[in-house]
């Protein structure tokens, strides 16, 4: 397989070769503010992503996580990487490196990411990495109109010609970037660097200062100078305890990435979330011993390498090669002006704050939990935002299922059943979706199909609903009945509904979903489906009649009456 993968590699090198060249001449910039915002060196971030590259390469050839994913330096860590120098002051931070990759390679290690993904629900990551966004907007906010030479008067002739430059280039970069991100996401990056770097020597702008710090190899080992033994073994723990919070926002925010790496895969190849933590911690391990930062295949130069055309990993090496080349002439950052790197900042920062906006469609609470998880983060930080939430989350989630009749036991075995491999790791948020009175009930009748969930579908039907099947001739009259006959229907191995051409009309108080989707499960190995129509009658959230029928033109195979204990069982 290793060497299928190097020979695929090759075949594709030319590819690799142009997209790898976009992605790093985006990765630049990104870094260089990234670093900013982190309080490191800019130079120790761009070594930390040529390494990074090399790994990934690596790794990939012998266990692919991704396919074409870039990693580099993390906006969304940027906050707490700052927070940990401030803590342990930047001669510790390799240390504390260290022991995030640690934590990272006994989460890879174990698979322990999937009990990871159960206790934090997604929406407050993407709360989290909206406060993030904010914290890296309002830092870099003051970029767009910084100038050379102060003077008492702050809005002075030098000001307002940054404010111009900044404000036509803002609105440039955002329109390229809305035009030409599906075929050439790069694009703005390159005229906002092109054109800055041409103004740069004919405006006073003020320009970023890069400190030249050298690549050197030492042991990462903790400096806790004359503490004595108490104070030692405190800030020990508290590095531990840091290491761990930043571990796991490395390892949700990758699982993240793998998952929109994956639907944009020219070859639309499955990604492996645990392949992928063993390239970031060998990566985050080996960048200890040169003072670097940690890493993760971030979306942006991800979709950027992948939409330039990228097949493989080799795509990295040449990013890497970019970045290189940067490093050794440094005279290309010298020139950026810093409204240039504030506008791609600001922007970095806004589309995580406008990624909640995914949030919606899983009704209020999570929207409500996502903005006040950001509004956390935000003022009080990565740590304390996401545990406060967290502790609220259970308090409400125990709330929530007494109130819905269940014993304190019950309520236990809901919360272990969702760390059990073969359990449903999604079922307090389907909990949420299926109570969730903004949430379409078609959206939860699919969402509880898929999960095979007969108690959530009941749920979703009035106490007298009717329903009537397509694979039976035998009308089901109560919420009951309609349990049942779910019951039977899960017993088809892998079946999943999905939607599609659906309508919704609005008569006399009454909601009318209809339309078509396609329900297919395995059969011995071979994947079958049959082409539904079907019509829901809603009211007040709760469905009334529910008909289902075969498109016309397929064969259909009506069970008898007397089998309706049977229905749709082979």
């Amino acid at each position: 397989m290793i060497k299928e993968r190097f020979y695929e590699s090759i075949k594709y090198i030319k590819r690799d070769a142009l997209a790898g060249t976009v992605a790093g001449v985006m990765a630049v910039p990104l870094t260089v503010g990234i670093c900013l915002m982190s309080e490191y060196p800019v130079m120790t971030g761009l070594y930390t992503v040529i390494f990074a590259g090399l790994v990934s390469f690596i790794t990939y050839l012998f266990k692919p996580g991704n396919y074409t994913g870039m990693p580099g330096v993390a906006a969304g860590l940027a906050p707490a990487l700052a927070l940990g120098i401030h803590t342990f002051v930047i001669e510790n931070m390799p240390f504390v490196i260290m022991l995030t990759a640690v934590f990272q390679a006994i989460v890879w290690k174990y698979r322990l990411e999937r009990y990871i993904l159960r206790i934090v629900p997604h929406y407050l990551v993407e709360g989290l990495l909206a406060g993030v966004g904010l914290k890296i907007a309002m830092k870099f906010v003051p970029f767009l109109y910084d100038i050379e030479h102060e003077t008492e008067v702050w809005l002075n002739y030098e000001r307002e010609v940054s404010l111009a430059v900044s404000l036509v280039s803002f609105v440039s970069f955002v329109l390229l970037y809305k035009y030409y991100k599906k075929k050439m996401p790069a694009l703005p990056y390159f005229v906002i660097m092109a054109t800055s770097f041409v103004l740069s020597f004919f405006m006073p702008l003020p320009r970023i200062s890069i400190d030249a710090v050298p690549f050197e190899l030492s042991l990462p080992l903790p400096h806790f100078g004359h503490l004595n033994l108490p104070a030692m073994l405190l800030l020990a723990a508290k590095m531990i305890g840091y290491a761990m919070m930043l571990g796991t926002i490395d390892v949700i925010e990758q699982v993240m990435s793998n998952v929109a790496i994956e639907k944009m895969d020219p070859m639309k190849r499955k990604a492996d979330s645990n392949n992928s933590l063993l390239a970031i911690w060998i990566a985050n391990l080996g960048a200890t011993f040169f003072g670097g930062m940690t890493n993760l295949d971030g979306l942006a130069k991800s979709t950027t390498n992948t939409v330039a055309g990228a097949v493989t990993k080799l795509s990295n090496l040449f990013t890497a090669l970019v970045i290189l080349l940067v490093v050794l002439f440094p005279v290309v950052l010298e020139h950026m002006p810093e409204y240039a790197l504030g506008i791609i900042m600001v922007y970095s920062g806004f589309k995580m704050i406008a990624n909640i906006a995914h949030v919606r469609s899983e009704g209020r609470y999570a929207l409500i939990m996502a903005g006040i998880c950001g509004l956390l983060v935000f003022e009080l930080g990565i740590f304390e935002g996401l545990l406060i939430l967290l502790a609220v989350h259970a308090i409400i989630q125990f709330i929530f299922m007494k109130r819905m009749g269940k014993t304190n036991v019950e309520v236990v075995e809901t919360f272990r059943d969702t760390f059990r491999l073969e359990g449903d790791r999604k079922s307090i948020e389907r909990e949420d979706q299926i109570q969730e009175p903004s949430v379409p009930v078609l959206d939860k009748w699919v969402a509880a199909v898929n999960a095979h969930d007969p108690n959530g579908l009941a749920r979703l039907y009035a106490d007298e609903a009717i329903m009537i099947p397509a694979f039976s001739t035998r009308v089901r009259r109560s919420k009951d009945q309609i349990k049942d006959l779910y019951r039977d229907l899960f017993k088809k191995d892998g079946l999943e509904v999905v939607p599609y051409q659906v309508s919704t009309q609005k008569i006399n108080g009454l909601k009318v979903d209809s339309g078509q989707y396609k329900m297919k499960w395995n059969a011995q190995g071979f994947e079958e489906g049959k082409n539904l129509r079907f019509s829901f009658v809603i009211q007040d959230g709760k469905i009334i009649s529910h008909h289902s029928s075969m498109e016309p033109g397929e064969e259909v195979t009506i069970s008898h009456p007397e089998a309706y204990d049977a229905d749709f069982v082979e």
